[in-house]
């Protein structure tokens, strides 16, 4: 098959631009109904646990709309491989630790991680579901959402500023198109994407559901099955050749420090009355300082 690098390319560009067109869209619309919801006054209750600020909420915004806009600008800082780029790489010159998953290579377990990536991000919607949670529904969805932005704009930041070679473009399998490998997605390694989207989610699952019920003897169950789900996620990744183990580690530690640290912001320092208002906004403006640099 005759292969156009040049028209390969130009629809990458256009993928890539019309992708963040429509995040940053999506961004918009959300910001607004993410200000609208915390500038309006609510019936917040005495048993609240978490409370919107419109400053805080706008901070969190305004860094992850930062974070694609730089991500946008990086994408433009690097090419997609060529064949004879391809030719020349040698699995030797990989670290030991992650040098294995140069020999990995399942379609099956891509399939299986995009399952479970999507699984894991619409967990969290079950909390809407428990009599606290549904109380606090509207609050916990614009948090939820401010931690997606969040997580999803310094994955795509740092993505593009590595532009690390994926594991597979390594592996000689003839089972892996040499089209894939030509793709820019294929310099997207660093870090895993599915493996910060699957912990940021099930932290902010496992944590806000630890707030709201405290005295709940499921609190460990639900923490181990969350870090099972997003730790299977992970894995998979590596299993189908897609990321280096340490991909997958910084992927996680870095969703899950976004899927704690947003709802942590939201928490209100005491329960009962009196105590809203007195949410965590001095941290909120740090986080909006560090990641809107």
């Amino acid at each position: 098959m005759l292969i156009r690098p040049e028209k390969e390319n130009d629809r990458e560009a256009t993928s890539v631009v019309s992708l963040v067109a429509d995040v940053c869209m999506a961004t918009v619309l959300i910001g607004a109904l993410i200000l609208a919801q915390a500038l309006v006054p609510g019936s917040a209750s005495a048993d609240d646990k978490y409370e919107l600020e419109g400053g805080r909420e706008a901070a969190v915004l305004g860094s992850s709309a930062v974070l694609f806009g730089l991500g946008l600008w990086a994408d433009h800082g690097y090419e997609p491989l060529t064949p004879e780029d391809i030719a020349q790489l040698d699995p030797a010159t990989i670290n030991w630790f992650d040098r294995s998953a140069t020999g990995r290579w399942s379609p099956g377990a891509a399939k299986a991680s995009d399952i479970m990536v999507y699984t894991t991000m619409a967990a969290p919607i079950s909390l809407a579901l428990t009599d606290q949670g549904s109380r606090e529904a509207g609050t916990l969805g614009v948090i939820y959402l401010e931690t997606m932005l969040l997580q999803g704009g310094l994955t795509f930041l740092t993505k593009n500023l590595f532009a690390r070679t994926r594991p597979y473009v390594y592996n000689d399998d003839p089972d892996i198109p040499l089209a894939l490998k030509m793709e820019k997605t294929s310099r997207r390694s660093f870090y895993s994407g599915h493996t910060s989207s699957a912990f940021a989610s099930m932290v902010v699952l496992a944590s806000v559901f630890e707030r709201l019920y405290p005295d709940s003897s499921a609190r460990g169950w639900v923490w181990g099955g969350c870090m099972a789900a997003a730790a299977t996620t992970g894995y998979l990744r590596y299993a189908a050749g897609r990321h280096y183990p340490t991909d997958i580690l910084a992927g996680a530690a870095m969703g899950a420090f976004v899927g704690y640290i947003v709802p942590s912001l939201h928490e209100l320092e005491a329960d009962g009355p009196g105590a809203h208002g007195n949410s965590k906004s001095g941290r909120s403006m740090t986080l909006g300082i560090t990641m809107g640099f």
